[in-house]
C-alpha cells in the first residue's frame, strides 16, 4: 500500500501545482511606472511679440454751423504697418481650463493718407497714424497638455496722430492718447519646460476722437488759415506671433518637464 500512496500523492501534486502557480501569477501585484505629469500653465510670464497691424480710419468735419458738418471728408483711409513689443501676464489653470491677465506694449508705424472728396478741397490730404499700442486683456483658455487655445478681450490704449496738408497753406498736425476696446483669440504651445510660442489675432476699436482747429505752418499760412474741427475714427486688425518664458511660480516642479 505504501507504493500506491506515494504514487497518489505525487500524481495529486502534479495536478495542483500548475493551478497554484497560476493563482499566484494572477494575484501577484503588477508594478507600472507612473504616468508623466500633465503640463501646467499656472504661473507668470514675460515675452516678446511682433507682427502686422492693419486698420481703417475716417475724418468727419465737426465744425459747428458748417453746411458740411458731419460729412466724411475722405473715401476712407486704409492703414498698415509693423508691430513689435513686449508682453507680461499670469495664468492659473484648474482642470483643463486656464484663466489669466495679460498686458502688452508695442511700437507700431501704422499710418496712411488719402485725398479729400467733394464738397471739400480735393487738393488737400489727410493722414492718420499710430505710434504705439497697449492692450490690457483677460484670457480664458482650454488646455490639452502643452496646447492652450484661448479667447481674450479688454481695454486698448494708443497714441493716435493726424496730419492735414494743403498745397498752399502747408501742413499741421496733432496727436493724443486714445482709449478703446479689443477682443481676439489665439493658440499657444509650450516647449523646453517653461518656454512657449503663440499665434494671436486681435481686433482693436479706438472709437471716434474729436480734434480742434489745426493751423498749418506753411510759407503761405496766416492766422486766418485753419483746418476745421473734426472727428477721426480708427481701428486695428493685428496678427502677431510671440514667445513667452513662464516663471512657473506656485506650480508643481514635475509639471515643468
Amino acid at each position: 500500500m505504501k507504493p500506491l500512496t506515494l504514487a497518489s500523492v505525487a500524481f495529486a501534486a502534479l495536478l495542483t501545482g500548475p493551478a497554484i502557480a497560476a493563482d499566484m501569477r494572477v494575484g501577484a501585484p503588477v508594478y507600472k511606472a507612473p504616468p508623466p505629469a500633465a503640463y501646467s500653465w499656472t504661473g507668470c510670464y514675460l515675452g516678446i511679440e511682433g507682427g502686422g497691424n492693419w486698420g481703417k480710419s475716417q475724418h468727419f468735419e465737426n465744425e459747428p454751423g458748417a453746411r458740411t458738418f458731419g460729412l466724411a471728408q475722405t473715401a476712407g483711409i486704409d492703414l498698415s504697418g509693423a508691430l513689435l513689443g513686449g508682453t507680461v501676464g499670469c495664468n492659473y489653470q484648474f482642470g483643463n481650463w486656464s484663466i489669466g491677465l495679460e498686458n502688452d506694449l508695442s511700437w507700431t508705424n501704422k499710418k496712411a493718407s488719402a485725398g479729400l472728396i467733394p464738397p471739400f478741397v480735393v487738393t488737400d490730404k489727410f493722414q492718420t497714424s499710430e505710434s504705439w499700442l497697449d492692450t490690457l486683456r483677460g484670457r480664458l483658455g482650454f488646455a490639452w497638455d502643452r496646447w492652450l487655445v484661448y479667447g481674450t478681450g479688454g481695454a486698448a490704449f494708443a497714441n493716435e496722430g493726424i496730419e492735414l496738408c494743403d498745397p498752399f497753406a502747408g501742413c499741421g498736425g496733432l496727436s493724443k492718447t486714445v482709449t478703446g476696446w479689443t477682443a481676439g483669440a489665439g493658440a499657444e504651445y509650450a516647449f523646453l519646460g517653461d518656454w512657449s510660442l503663440k499665434l494671436e489675432y486681435l481686433h482693436v476699436d479706438l472709437g471716434t476722437q474729436s480734434y480742434p482747429n489745426i493751423y498749418p505752418g506753411g510759407i503761405f499760412a496766416n492766422g486766418a488759415n485753419r483746418f476745421a474741427q473734426r472727428n477721426v475714427s480708427l481701428t486695428d486688425d493685428i496678427v502677431r506671433a510671440g514667445m513667452n518664458y513662464r516663471f512657473n511660480w506656485g506650480s508643481p516642479v514635475a509639471a515643468r518637464n
